[in-house]
């Protein structure tokens, strides 16, 4: 039995780069896959390639880290698909941002619907 078999994780930046590592090698050890960005055609790649290996993941639309609507719907999204979420991945900056969505003064809506508790 792989480690995360049966396991579902949200993931967010897998158009490229840490995100997309992360989503891949998530799905090798077995985790079901929610991915999420901005660049949704190429969190679709990565999808397909998850596919591809035989493993099984989700790109339900674009995903800005920074709206909490956007964010709520994926988590959302997610929970229904699979009946629940285990883990998350947050990697340093979603692609294609530019924009920072955490700070001193302010709780990004990512970290928000992951801890399941409001934020104001």
């Amino acid at each position: 039995m792989k480690r995360l078999e049966g396991k579902v994780a949200l993931i967010y930046g897998t158009a490229r780069g840490q995100g997309r590592a992360a989503a891949l090698r998530f799905a090798a050890e077995g985790a079901l896959v929610v991915g999420g960005d901005l660049l949704h055609e190429e969190a679709v790649e990565t999808q397909l390639l998850i596919a591809r290996e035989r493993g099984s993941a989700l790109a339900p639309g674009p995903l800005d880290v920074a709206d909490e609507d956007s964010v709520r719907a994926w988590v959302a999204e997610a929970a229904d698909a699979f009946g629940g979420i285990d883990t998350s991945m947050q990697t340093p900056e979603p692609s294609g941002s530019g924009r920072s969505t955490a700070g001193p003064a302010r709780t990004s809506p990512l970290r928000c619907a992951l801890s399941w508790t409001p934020c104001g």
